[in-house]
């Protein structure tokens, strides 16, 4: 992961090119959800991925845990982006509040607090403007390999 380019998100926003790099960078379990990054600085970390059958459940809903991974990825690729070092989610609540089945899902990060050592983000996951689930998450700064 390129900790520089998502350091320097913090001031400015990360361009069309630098969101297309952020993007190829991701690992396969987002790319296999088709999450994509849209937005990235630091007032506004926006990610969505299309509704398509591979993170159905049976029932026709998307799995609980593709929202809660949502959650996750944009709540640590946030946190890295705040510490310019790596982070490990420690803690990951998720509430569904509604099903979703179709369209697209928008994933907004906000800090609720950014220490030196952890870091806690509320991720707010919503379907056709209307709130799906949100995701707590609390994330461990590492040190930089």
């Amino acid at each position: 992961m390129n900790y520089e380019m998502l350091a320097r998100a913090k001031e400015t926003p990360l361009t069309a090119a630098e969101l297309d790099e952020l993007n190829a960078a991701l690992p396969a379990f987002d790319k296999y959800i088709e999450l994509k990054f849209t937005q990235f600085s630091g007032e506004l970390v926006e990610a969505e991925v299309e509704v398509h059958d591979g993170i159905l459940q049976p029932t026709g809903i998307v799995n609980g845990g593709v929202l809660a991974s949502i959650g996750e990825t944009v709540g640590s690729t946030a946190g890295v982006m705040h510490a310019n070092a790596p982070v490990s989610g420690v803690n990951n609540s998720a509430d569904f509040l509604r099903p979703v089945s179709v369209g697209t899902i928008i994933a907004r990060c906000e800090p609720v607090y950014l220490g030196r050592r952890t870091q806690l983000w509320r991720i707010e996951l919503k379907n056709n403007e209307k709130l799906a689930a949100v995701c707590q998450l609390r994330t461990m700064v590492l040190e930089k390999r």
